[in-house]
């Protein structure tokens, strides 16, 4: 998969724990869906289960970062397995939308909003497995990739660019913008600064006036940070 050709300019660095907050996925789980990991068989030989994607934040010893666009695969990908779709699935679906689609990150592609139910079908069909788990019994009721999962995401040239994760649209997360830390969308302070600030005073009026932004929008920042570290 050495087809992707996009800079590291502006496409946001986030840890796992960051991420982790933004996307509500545990940290070990984002660990081993991007950066792969090791483990013993049944017959004690160890072996390696490869990352289900090419990221574009290379790991060290110490340090595991995600970009964006790898931050938002692991939100999808999060959401397959809430629908019980099985991990050797979507492995399978991954690698075939990334050859169709020629980019690292299949699965927020526009195209994968409409594509997507046919190359999970084709992945399941291949590995001649139901697209849900056994202990469901049944295949899929409903599709898989539905509109709901794009909630929130804008486009440009047919890869996701900014994440609008609350109802209302207050909140943006753009790796265009403060390095892709949450911001308010209109106002462009990041939710992390205007909820510190808030947690000192313990009042939005004076939050509202230190950094000129409306009550409304303060209470929103205030409602993100909340959510997110719940």
């Amino acid at each position: 998969m050495e087809w992707s050709n996009r800079g590291m300019v502006g496409v946001g660095l986030y840890t796992v724990p960051e991420a982790a907050r933004l996307v509500a996925v545990p940290p070990r789980r984002i660990r081993r869906w991007v950066h792969g990991y090791r483990y013993r068989g049944r017959d004690g030989a160890e072996a390696a289960s490869e990352p289900l994607w090419q990221a574009d934040m290379p790991a060290t010893d110490t340090t595991v970062g995600l970009s964006f666009l790898d931050m938002m695969e692991v939100r999808m990908v999060n959401a397959f397995r809430g629908h019980g779709v099985s991990w050797v699935v979507i492995r399978d679906a991954a690698r075939h939308a990334c050859e169709l689609f020629r980019d690292n990150h299949p699965f927020t592609m526009r195209r994968f909003r409409t594509d997507g139910n046919r190359i999970f079908g084709e992945a399941a069909e291949e590995r001649n497995e139901r697209l849900l788990d056994m202990n469901r019994r049944q295949w899929v009721s409903k599709p898989i990739v539905q509109r709901s999962l794009f909630e929130g995401i804008e486009f440009e040239d047919g890869q996701a660019a900014r994440w609008y994760p609350a109802k209302g649209r207050k909140v943006v997360i753009d790796p265009a913008r403060s390095f892709g830390r949450p911001v308010l969308a209109d106002y462009g302070v990041p939710t992390e600064v205007l909820f510190a600030a808030f947690e000192v005073e313990g009042s939005v009026d004076k939050v509202s006036s230190w950094y000129d932004v409306p009550k409304p929008a303060v209470r929103a920042a205030i409602s993100f940070e909340r959510k997110a570290a719940a």
